[in-house]
């Protein structure tokens, strides 16, 4: 009688994301417009490129730390994808600013989360994030 062996090989998935957020990054309200600015996106892949990225920047209930992302979202720009090796610096834009609603349970005070969204086959995807402070709207 012959043995069979069985071998399982567990290969996990994973997804690795070279697209950061570097340097000072902030907002500036004025009236309805914000300012989106920050020094640096780099892509630190080792070949290939992007999909078109995403900065925005959202306000929500308690401080975002990655994962699901849940909130009202403020204002967004699009950059061109990214070659490998390749970075955007200087970032600056403004354009208007959608407010979240006041309520009682929030009582207008919300965190504030700059994020770099990616496109992928699945759609846009968090790659990086900053969490800044709170702020009353």
């Amino acid at each position: 009688m012959k043995k069979l062996t069985l071998i399982l090989l567990f290969v996990p998935f994973l997804s690795v994301c070279g697209q950061n957020l570097y340097g000072t990054w902030g907002y500036k309200f004025d009236g309805h417009y914000i300012n989106l600015y920050g020094d640096k996106i780099e892509n630190q892949n080792n070949g290939g490129r992007t999909g078109t990225l995403k900065v925005a920047i959202y306000a929500t209930d308690y401080a975002y730390n990655g994962g699901s992302l849940s909130g009202y979202l403020l204002y967004e720009y699009e950059l061109d994808p990214l070659d490998a090796g390749y970075y955007y610096s200087d970032i600056s834009k403004t354009g208007w600013c959608t407010f979240p609603p006041t309520n009682n349970y929030s009582r207008g005070s919300y965190s504030l989360s700059i994020i770099l969204l990616e496109y992928s086959y699945r759609g846009y995807e968090v790659v990086d994030y900053l969490t800044l402070g709170r702020q009353s709207f």
